[in-house]
């Protein structure tokens, strides 16, 4: 009895965990393109900073620029990432 219990709450952890995992996987996604539009937010028109600094992060920014733009193609129904991501109906 207590063997089956533990299988059943192990099992039950490892749901937790990953759900978990996901959406803080989710949550990092959408931070990387916060940080890539907030840094190369005068290519859409919004204030960004200065210019010499954008380029000293540019470097730096090689995955979130490729993220960014690969995202493009997937923007159209954001809700729906979301809501696949948490689970709902």
């Amino acid at each position: 009895m207590l063997g089956r219990f533990n299988s059943i709450f192990s099992d039950l952890m490892k749901g937790f965990l990953s759900r978990g995992t996901d959406a803080i996987e989710a949550e990092l996604k959408e931070m990387e393109n916060a940080f890539a539009l907030i840094t190369t937010g005068a290519l859409s028109g919004m204030p960004a900073p200065p210019s010499y600094m954008g380029i000293k992060l540019l470097p730096y920014m090689e995955r979130e620029m490729r993220v960014m733009l690969s995202r493009c193609s997937t923007l159209d129904d954001q809700f729906a990432q979301w809501f696949s991501i948490l689970d709902f109906g």
